[in-house]
């Protein structure tokens, strides 16, 4: 038998394993409509569970059956006729089966937690519109400007202006002949020319460039 062949739907992978457990639960002395109300418990039993899949099905199924083996300890722990060493260990093996039957419980619900959070995701991702993906164009870079060098400190003769000096007017000098101020440079070289030759001609030469000092009188 190949078992890639076998399909089972959930419902009938359910019903099987409620089968499992009514078989496993029987009650000594139990009659047909005893039997027939413990199947309905165990179904209500089931349904509270809400199971989605298989694994939680047989979790659900697997603390249905731990309540009954509860039932049953309690009833033995409880029993009178028996002596005080066997009381102790059916009160130990009840206390064991309820722990047991607390922590399976307590990883069902982790996991059916787990499942509700995947598939309230997955129908949020089904109900949002599929975006088109578009090739995201490459921005360009931007140029980077060369770093600015900081301005040195102009030397403070560039930075004064060059002001041109007011023009200062010669002083008047008194007209004393009657030539004009532009000829005065003129008029100095020919008085010196004349002072100079009144000096050579009264001094006698005496082939020297220098005069001859007269002696001192007495």
């Amino acid at each position: 038998m190949d078992p890639n062949r076998l399909m089972l739907a959930q419902d009938e992978f359910n019903a099987h394993m409620l089968r499992g457990v009514m078989g496993a639960t029987g009650q000594p002395g139990e009659t047909a409509e005893d039997l027939q109300t413990r199947c309905a418990a165990i179904v209500e039993l089931f349904r509270t569970f809400e199971v989605a899949n298989p694994m939680e099905a047989m979790i659900a199924c697997h603390c249905i059956s731990l309540r009954f083996m509860l039932d049953a300890a309690m009833r033995d722990a409880g029993a009178a006729d028996l002596e005080l060493a066997m009381l102790i260990r059916l009160r130990a093996s009840a206390m064991a089966i309820g722990k047991n039957l607390h922590l399976w419980m307590a990883n069902f619900a982790s996991l059916h937690a787990r499942n509700e959070a995947r598939a309230a995701e997955v129908r949020q991702r089904a109900n949002q519109p599929e975006a088109v993906a578009t090739p995201a164009r490459p921005q360009p870079t931007a140029m980077q400007s060369p770093p600015r060098r900081p301005e040195q400190p102009r030397p403070i003769a560039a930075q004064v202006a060059k002001v041109t000096a007011p023009f200062v007017a010669p002083p008047a000098v008194p007209d004393q002949s009657p030539l004009r101020l532009g000829d005065l440079p003129a008029q100095s070289m020919k008085r010196g020319l004349l002072s100079s030759a009144a000096v050579s001609l009264s001094a006698p030469s005496n082939g020297r460039l220098n005069a001859p000092t007269p002696p001192p009188t007495t």
